[in-house]
């Protein structure tokens, strides 16, 4: 009986807990020598190659309340043929309470994370104030999608 309600509790405690941040923007020159130098302050920076960009930012604190691993991640690519940057943002959580099963947020507005979402949001903003690039669209999505997404609009060849 008590496991059977502590399986209801973890799947109760991280459903809807899998979402991550999507944005694109306009950036007419590659940002990402830009964003990482100014991140690696603050942010562990891994640069995947000329047009890919991985950041994360330790949660210390909430690390030790949540007994467990809390970080902040950002995945940046860069779409030279149609000036757009796209961004991956998210907030993981491996806690005990949750036996260590990944918990993601977005920074999007809403009842989960509430309380993580304006540091978040800050976070979210100072990578695009660092790219110096305009936001296209904004949305909340599954934090396993595709990413870079690969149904980019490709221009039509040069005549």
């Amino acid at each position: 009986m008590l496991a059977r309600f502590i399986l209801v509790v973890l799947v109760l405690a991280t459903f809807g807990c899998s979402s991550a941040t999507y944005i694109r923007a306009k950036a007419t020159e590659n940002p990402l020598d830009r964003v990482a130098q100014q991140a690696q302050k603050d942010w562990s920076v891994e640069r995947v190659d000329a047009n890919t960009l991985q950041l994360t930012d330790s949660w210390p604190i909430h690390s030790i309340f949540s007994l467990g691993r809390s970080v902040s991640r950002a995945n940046l690519s860069y779409d030279g043929q149609n000036s757009a940057l796209d961004i991956q943002y998210y907030f993981q959580s491996n806690q005990l309470v949750l036996l260590f099963i990944p918990m993601y947020l977005d920074a999007e507005p809403g009842f989960a994370g509430g309380a993580l979402k304006p540091i978040m949001s800050d976070q979210v903003n100072d990578i695009l104030r660092w790219s110096g690039a305009s936001v296209i669209s904004r949305r909340a999505g599954e934090q396993s999608e595709l990413f870079p997404p690969k149904n980019r609009a490709v221009p039509p060849p040069a005549k």
